[in-house]
């Protein structure tokens, strides 16, 4: 039999546990290492309260995993899983791992925001990344000791009313939806959404969503892109300035370009002068309360503040252009403009972490990451940043390795393409290591009795009782009450 540590425990690494499972020919037993007491990473912390439908993938995992994880799965099986949870695997952790397991899968995603990198952005209350704000309206965990981030307060909401985000793709169409319906409650009644989060932005009423280049270079679907339009039925209206679809052409636009452009162009006409059924679901009300528009050609150049309270007050924006080699650079011939606004989002994209540099960092595993801290590779190898060579046994999946981009499917398709590289690199391994009892192997790992990890069956007993708050569940957020509530 051949052990198998994956680190982390979202789509990617849950993904190529169960192609691992269901593929390979050699008895395996593997373990599904997380840094939080409960599983599912990007699944339960980062796809919107409004696309319950994206978490089917959760229902294929718990089945497997019940199936088999001992002892509540057959002993006949001819492979085995485990769970272990609120464990951060480390350099060290993975030095360790990596000299009693046959291979390691490195799963955990991408943690880190790129940046503007503009005077003011680290330093203004206000400004907060994509990521940081979809983990607030997402229950993600916190510990007991922390001090909530001031801009996470009912009272600093109290007067936000203009928002902008910078950036647009799926995610800052979701924080758009998020912003704007957060004071209908019939909307977000059938959601895991953190109710605190929604009652806090309810004031919000005007958002700008802000790309550096122009229409034709959006990059959110147009399923995102309708939900958006169609919230006029609460009173929620959009707008995209007619010049920038001046210079749009539509010979060359392929069908979703097509019925994206049909798209605003219709909505923006008034309901009753519409020419298409699928644009005329849900009459509007007679007087619209919130906004949000798209604005393109600009770059953020600086954020200003209020000296009084540090908090944002403005962005200052410079006018872009396509310059003679077709790319989008700054127009220095136009004055910049500024934007009064109460609150940021920055929307662009997650860098990874580099595994080495967490912990001790006794013993380093030389891994080469580069570009936005991804664990360069091939074919699913890791390679060493000594000879640029792959690292026998151990690998990538998902964002860590392609970056944050794509859907679940897709990381679904990259986890298994992983998964049969894992499988053949096994068969040609000699050598195996017989995988100890969970007991033996967090001793091996952990080497400390100052941890709590959780298991399979842990995550069953919080999973039941957030079951039982709300429908379709209500999540604990703060890891010392998850314990609590487990009995750990």
């Amino acid at each position: 039999m051949k052990s198998i540590s994956i680190i982390g425990s979202g789509p990617s690494g849950f993904y190529t546990a169960y192609h691992l499972l269901k593929k390979s020919p050699i008895p395996l037993n593997i373990t599904l290492w997380e840094k939080f007491p409960v599983p599912f990473g990007l699944s339960r912390y980062g796809v919107a309260p409004d696309h319950p439908e994206v978490k089917n993938c959760e229902e294929t995992f718990t089945q497997f995993a019940n199936a088999y994880t001992i002892p509540s799965g057959s002993n006949n099986l001819m492979h085995k899983f485990q769970f272990i949870g609120n464990v951060q695997i480390d350099s060290e952790k993975l030095f360790k791992l990596r000299s009693i397991q046959d291979c390691v899968i490195l799963s955990y995603g991408c943690n880190n925001d790129k940046k503007l990198g503009i005077p003011g952005e680290n330093d203004t209350l206000g400004v907060v990344s994509s990521r940081q704000f979809v983990n607030w309206y997402n229950s993600y965990p916190e510990n007991a000791c922390a001090t909530p981030e001031q801009w996470k307060g009912s009272d600093f909401w109290k007067n936000v009313k203009n928002v902008a985000i910078i950036g647009n793709g799926n995610v800052a169409l979701d924080i758009c939806r998020v912003l704007l319906t957060s004071n209908i409650k019939q909307y977000w009644q059938n959601t895991d959404i953190n109710q605190a989060s929604t009652e806090a932005i309810k004031h919000v009423s005007n958002v700008k969503i802000i790309g550096r280049r122009g229409y034709e270079q959006s990059k959110f679907t147009n399923k995102e892109f309708r939900e958006l339009w169609e919230l006029e039925k609460y009173g929620i209206k959009g707008n995209i300035d007619s010049k920038y679809l001046s210079n749009v052409d539509e010979s060359k636009l392929d069908r979703a370009g097509t019925r994206r452009l049909e798209m605003v162009k219709e909505y923006m006409k008034p309901f009753d002068q519409r020419t298409k059924k699928n644009y005329k679901k849900f009459k509007p009300p007679s007087t619209f309360t919130k906004f949000w528009e798209f604005d393109y050609m600009k770059t953020p150049v600086k954020i200003n503040k209020d000296a009084r309270n540090n908090r944002i007050s403005s962005i200052t924006l410079a006018i872009n252009k396509v310059n003679e080699m077709n790319k989008f650079v700054i127009d220095n011939s136009k004055p910049c403009i500024d934007y009064p606004i109460d609150f940021l989002i920055t929307s662009l994209g997650y860098k990874g972490v580099n595994i080495d540099e967490l912990g001790c960092q006794k013993h380093l595993n030389n891994i080469k990451f580069a570009g936005d801290h991804l664990a360069t590779n091939r074919e699913g190898q890791v390679l060493s940043s000594v000879d640029n060579k792959p690292i026998p046994g151990l690998f990538a999946s998902g964002w860590i390795k392609t970056g944050s981009k794509g859907v679940i499917v897709s990381t679904m398709i990259d986890s298994f393409t992983v998964g049969d590289e894992v499988i053949k690199y096994l068969q040609c391994s000699a050598t195996s290591n017989q995988q100890a009892s969970i007991i033996d192997l967090q001793n091996t790992v952990l080497d400390s009795t100052n941890y709590k990890p959780t298991t399979w069956f842990d995550w069953l007993k919080l999973d039941a009782y957030e079951k039982k708050l709300g429908n379709p569940r209500r999540k604990i957020i703060n890891i010392a009450d998850m314990l609590k509530i487990i009995g750990k």
